[in-house]
């Protein structure tokens, strides 16, 4: 924007020089205009970057970390933080009643987070189509997400929501019990086999890896009507033979965006600000592969699917299932006179992309974290067991809404570690919220953990992971806007009781069926990453003895 507008500048300048009344008319040489162009710029660069932030912002009252790098703000220590949420975290306790705090990031550009409850009310809810993604979180997550829900904006927004909400309805839900069940016992099956070829005793699993894989397989059944069983006891190479086209897979695929090595973290968040893909790394054909694949996969699929359901229908020969999944719903449905009559295959490509991506991968850390609570907490773990129990062999949705504990167990876990780091805006507009003018252009960062982690809300014991405290919710607590890991207001997560449900059949069945005794050696959190995903996580299990 700067250049274009410099440019500008230039060019009406040039053009005033070469007509100056009543003077011989001297052209105003390339280099000139090349050199007055060059010092314009460099005084508005210098201008946004090294005075703007201090001393005209209408925004550098707020409060906010001062130990900024002179060019760089908080963007080294947000890369050296332990997770992507510890600073958040950190600042919040500093400032716990601040409607928000600035920090400084990369050429030091201005950032808010909201900090109470009521600026969270009012970005949340009041203000949600005030903000959007800012151009550089688009440029890295549509290259996974394509131009889904979450990154669509305003009535489209709206439109597709609605469009889509039939398909996240309980009573659909509901009828995914089977899938989930199955998928319950082939964990416990793979745990078995883990235990056999270990020492016949123990056996630990990679949480991230395992629990990746088995929810992808549930993402398949769901979203896509394809069997992946990624995990199925015996059957190792079937991550190759049953995906839907050679050459990649969907776990493979996922693993490079959301756990890229080395150099591949590095060209992945940069090409949101500066194009990098072009560069002969070995990380960007990796990556451009994968992705590829996961298009061309997914766009085949739509297609498939939408010939079969229309020559069928146009036949008179099509049977709709009453247990349907996503792209076989929202086929049905784009037939004239369905709620989704229009939808571009673009839009709908870009809806199945987004639900697989951030669909598994934020379940799949939740199991993780929730893995290693229990083997670091056996009081907790026989509580839980204890209430397992009475559960019939194959519990259905009703079976496990009837379990307090296991409720409150979920939320602690989602309180404590919630899958999702941050959620990245702009404003569109002026707004104010809770007493705080905020121009048009200002990146707004949304960190679940900011509420989640708030002492002044949940108390000094903030930081113990403690389950019964759902049990006597009091004051901030019992507010919606207190526990916000899915997001709160017209966005939030349409997949949340798919989730809940998924995560809840999944732990009912390992937890009656083995003992997680430890956790073996260290683990580090993917830090810069858009969810709270653990990397060499590891727990050690024993079965339980009946």
């Amino acid at each position: 924007m700067d250049l274009i507008l410099c440019a500008g500048v230039t060019a009406v300048e040039s053009l005033l020089a070469n007509n100056i009344p009543g003077q011989e008319s001297r052209p105003v040489s390339g280099k000139i205009s090349l050199a007055l162009f060059f010092a314009q710029y460099f005084v508005v660069k210098f201008y946004r970057i090294f005075l703007y932030h201090r001393y005209f912002s209408p925004l550098r009252h707020l409060p906010g970390p001062t130990d900024n790098h002179f060019l760089f703000g908080q963007a080294l220590n947000f890369l050296k933080a332990e997770s992507p949420t510890t600073l958040y975290v950190k600042w919040m306790r500093e400032h716990p009643d601040a409607p928000f705090i600035r920090y400084l990031t990369w050429c030091n550009t201005e950032v808010l987070f909201p900090v109470n409850l009521n600026a969270h009310r009012e970005v949340l809810q009041f203000q949600c189509y005030s903000l959007q993604k800012p151009a550089w979180f688009l440029r890295i997550v549509k290259e996974v997400a394509g131009h889904g829900l979450i990154l669509m904006e305003g009535e489209e927004h709206k439109a597709h929501r609605k469009m889509l909400g039939g398909s996240f309805s309980l009573k659909n839900i509901r009828k995914l019990e089977p899938i989930f069940q199955e998928k319950a016992r082939d964990l416990c099956s793979y745990f078995n086999q883990c235990i056999r070829e270990n020492d016949n005793q123990t056996g630990t699993i990679d949480c991230t890896t395992t629990f990746s894989k088995a929810i992808l397989d549930i993402m398949g059944s769901a979203i896509l009507g394809v069997k992946l069983d990624y995990v199925k006891p015996g059957e190792e190479k079937a991550e190759q033979s049953n995906d839907l086209k050679a050459g990649c897979s969907f776990h493979e695929a996922y693993d490079i965006f959301f756990s890229p090595k080395g150099i591949g973290k590095v060209l992945l968040f940069a090409n949101g600000f500066i194009p990098t893909r072009w560069l002969p790394f070995d990380a960007n054909r990796k990556f451009l592969f994968a992705m590829g694949w996961l298009n061309d996969v997914l766009r085949n699929l739509i297609r498939e699917r939408t010939r079969h359901v229309s020559t069928a229908t146009a036949e008179g020969k099509y049977e709709s299932n009453d247990s349907r999944d996503l792209v076989t719903f929202v086929v049905e449905e784009s037939l004239p006179g369905g709620i989704a009559e229009g939808i571009g295959e673009n839009e709908f490509l870009g809806h199945l992309l987004e639900f697989m991506a951030a669909g598994h991968d934020t379940s799949a850390n939740m199991l993780s974290w929730s893995l290693y609570i229990l083997a670091l907490n056996p009081d907790i773990q026989d509580a839980l067991l204890e209430e397992l129990k009475g559960l019939p062999a194959e519990p259905t949705y009703n079976d496990l809404e009837r379990l307090p504990y296991l409720e409150a167990f979920s939320k602690e876990v989602l309180r404590m570690y919630s899958p999702s780091t941050t959620y990245h805006r702009a404003t569109n507009t002026d707004i104010i919220v809770d007493g705080v003018h905020i121009p048009s252009g200002v990146l707004v960062d949304l960190a679940p953990s900011v509420t989640l982690m708030n002492p002044k809300i949940w108390g000094d014991d903030v930081d113990n992971f403690d389950p019964t405290r759902w049990q006597r919710l009091t004051g901030d607590q019992l507010s919606p806007y207190a526990f916000s890991p899915f997001s709160n207001g017209p966005r939030i997560c349409i997949g949340r009781a798919f989730a809940m449900f998924e995560i809840k059949t999944i732990l009912a069945e390992i937890v009656r069926n083995f003992r997680f005794v430890s956790v073996d050696n260290g683990f580090t959190i993917e830090n810069p990453g858009f969810t709270l995903r653990p990397h060499g996580l590891r727990v050690r299990f024993e079965e339980l003895k009946k």
